[in-house]
């Protein structure tokens, strides 16, 4: 206190003169003569031209507060985008789903695919439905490009696919344009790989392969994917063939799973059993009549 009083004894004449001046301006702008509403004219003129002359030198705290608004704009806008270019490819993918047209006899359930997991060679999907929706274990999961997998395991309201991408799964396969079979698997890599094609049979790149009637697992005509190249194995009558996926389980959000028709499989496991036991019952007879 005593220093604010000394500075202020030392400092007087000035800190008078400087109150003066502004009640001085003060009591001017309240004036309405007219010398001072003149002078005040003159002022205001004098002062917007200076602000004029220097109004391009740009204010420092001006522009880091417009620039800390104009990133936040940035941001909204980009997390915006991000969400549009989303439900974009989501509606792409979702329209062409509606557009496949189900084979007779087939059921399909639509689901979202909410997780994706990879524990060793094994590729993994999570759907959105379970066996509350009657999803059950071994049934197929598909998109509009074709065969995905097949479900693994199920709980009430979620169901987990074994997909494509699998050193475990085996699919009866055949070649859409010659019929030709063979065994479909996955040895690593983007491709998976069609064994058991002998060399002699007409198979060329570009085929489209398909899910075959021994399949045990898949209904039979279900893309599976296009053979990109072949090789001959070595020592043997047989070739190896390289597919190129239809669709890629891990670049999928949405797809079907096909539902089968239990009265329709009893019916053909009962048709199935009872032709097996004719087939028994008369290569018996004719065994023992050969030993007659």
């Amino acid at each position: 206190m005593r220093r604010l009083l000394n500075l202020f004894i030392l400092f007087k004449e000035y800190v008078v003169l400087t109150l003066l001046v502004f009640l001085s301006f003060f009591f001017m702008a309240l004036s309405r003569s007219t010398e001072v509403q003149s002078l005040r004219a003159v002022t205001t003129i004098l002062v917007g031209s200076l602000q004029s002359l220097y109004a391009w030198i740009p204010n420092p705290f001006v522009l880091s507060v417009e620039n800390e608004e104009l990133r936040k704009h940035n941001i909204l806008l980009l997390s915006e985008l991000a969400q549009l270019r989303r439900a974009k490819g989501e509606n792409d993918e979702l329209r062409r789903l509606l557009a496949i047209k189900p084979r007779q006899g087939w059921k399909l359930l639509a689901a979202e695919i909410v997780g994706k997991t990879s524990i060793g060679d094994r590729n993994m999907l999570t759907l959105s439905a379970g066996e509350q929706s009657g999803i059950k274990k071994g049934m197929a999961v598909m998109t509009d490009g074709g065969l995905i997998g097949r479900v693994f395991s199920t709980s009430g309201g979620f169901s987990l696919v074994e997909g494509l991408f699998n050193r475990d799964m085996r699919v009866a396969v055949k070649i859409a344009r010659t019929r030709v079979d063979g065994i479909l698997g996955w040895e690593g890599g983007d491709e998976l790989v069609v064994r058991n094609v002998p060399k002699a049979l007409d198979v060329k790149e570009g085929d489209l392969v398909v899910t075959s009637e021994y399949s045990t697992f898949f209904p039979s005509e279900v893309p599976v994917g296009i053979i990109l190249k072949q090789e001959p194995e070595p020592n043997t009558l047989f070739r190896k063939i390289y597919v190129m996926p239809s669709a890629h389980p891990f670049r999928v959000e949405h797809c079907y799973v096909i539902l089968k028709d239990e009265e329709l499989e009893k019916e053909k496991a009962s048709l199935e059993t009872k032709a097996s036991d004719e087939l028994n019952k008369k290569n018996t007879i004719g065994n023992l009549k050969k030993k007659k």
